[in-house]
């Protein structure tokens, strides 16, 4: 961590020096999406109608040293409806040093979706009807990264790390001159760590994984968060499956009672039917381990365990610059909740600009 730390802080040191950029560009990206929902989370949301603007301001440009940087901001609509804020990042292109981000809200490293399998968005992540517990993402807060340059490793490798400084200093828009909130939590630790490793052996497939881990507990913690995920894709032809595993330990002050773990095994298969069509089907298991809350004459507990499952089913279709698509979820004890069946299904229009 110590070495990791003071490599950060270098390159940091090195960019502060001053550098004349050349002028950048700028523009402005997004989306434009509505929706239709028959189901939903709950069993009482019988249907619902769902719009969203999303917009990126992006600029680039190139120091005199030849280093590259680029900046984007999102703008996203809130839950009262105004324009705010989302997410922000400055990266800077070293060349063969790699390159060196800053994060607010972005900069993901968690591979628990990189198996990639859905027509329209990866699984049961796209329009399910529960969110399945994967584990700790670096760009939950505030954090720094370090990239390897593409292109320099055998086998298609690339490398990432990822670290949080404080855990408690939560993002949407920092200012410039934010000296970080004061941490209030205890369990989940005060920083946080996160390696990726992606790799391309052969063509056609892609491999990789990612560990999350914290520090900086308190002493009342007796299960340290910590997870990872690995995964596989392969492309042939019109096909492409992929397989994907997620393991979790929140980060806990008790056990009693408590969910310890979270295991989860997701797979499926995507077929492009022609240029404008393709369909997709994903299986997703998430399996809770739950200690059972000791009882009065006992001296220990038991362990319990639930296993949520997901089917989904989606097909797209690109018409000119819309896609069309549909998407069902079914989802047998849902939430981590015993017999709790649900079913959502989703038609979509999406406009890119």
């Amino acid at each position: 961590m110590k070495n990791i730390t003071k490599t950060l802080l270098v390159l940091v040191s090195s960019l502060s020096i001053s550098f004349a950029a050349y002028a950048g560009g700028l523009e402005l990206t997004g989306s434009a999406k509505a929706s239709y929902s028959i189901g939903g989370t709950d069993d009482s949301f019988d249907k619902g109608i769902g719009i969203s603007n999303e917009m990126k301001v992006a600029a680039s440009g190139e120091l005199d040293n030849g280093f590259t940087w680029n900046y984007h901001l999102d703008l996203d609509p809130g839950a009262s409806g105004a324009l705010v804020q989302d997410d922000a990042a400055l990266t800077i292109g070293m060349g063969d040093m790699g390159t060196i981000g800053f994060f607010d809200g972005e900069g993901s490293l968690h591979s628990n979706l990189a198996w990639g399998i859905g027509a329209l968005g990866t699984g049961s992540d796209y329009a399910g009807n529960m969110t399945i517990s994967y584990g700790g993402d670096i760009d939950g807060e505030t954090n720094v990264q370090y990239h390897t340059p593409a292109d320099i490793l055998p086998f298609g490798i690339s490398a990432k790390v990822g670290y949080q400084p404080n855990r408690g200093d939560m993002t949407g828009g920092n200012d410039f001159k934010n000296n970080g909130a004061a941490n209030p939590q205890a369990n989940t630790g005060k920083s946080a760590t996160q390696y990726r490793v992606d790799a391309t052996p052969i063509d056609g497939l892609k491999i990789g994984a990612d560990y999350f881990t914290t520090d900086g507990h308190l002493g009342t913690t007796v299960q340290e968060e910590e997870s990872g995920a690995y995964y596989a894709q392969y492309a042939i032809g019109n096909f492409k499956v992929g397989y994907g595993k997620a393991l979790y330990a929140p980060g806990l002050t008790d056990k009693n009672g408590a969910a310890t773990k979270y295991e989860t095994d997701s797979l499926g298969i995507e077929f492009a039917v022609n240029d404008a069509l393709s369909i997709s089907y994903t299986e997703e298991e998430s399996e809770q381990t739950k200690n059972v809350a000791i009882a009065a004459t006992a001296s220990s507990n038991t362990k319990t365990s639930l296993t949520s499952e997901v089917e989904t089913i989606q097909a797209a279709y690109v018409v000119g610059g819309a896609t069309l698509g549909v998407a069902i979820a079914e989802t047998k004890n849902s939430d981590y909740t015993s017999a709790k069946d649900e079913k959502v299904t989703m038609f979509s229009i999406a406009m890119a600009f």
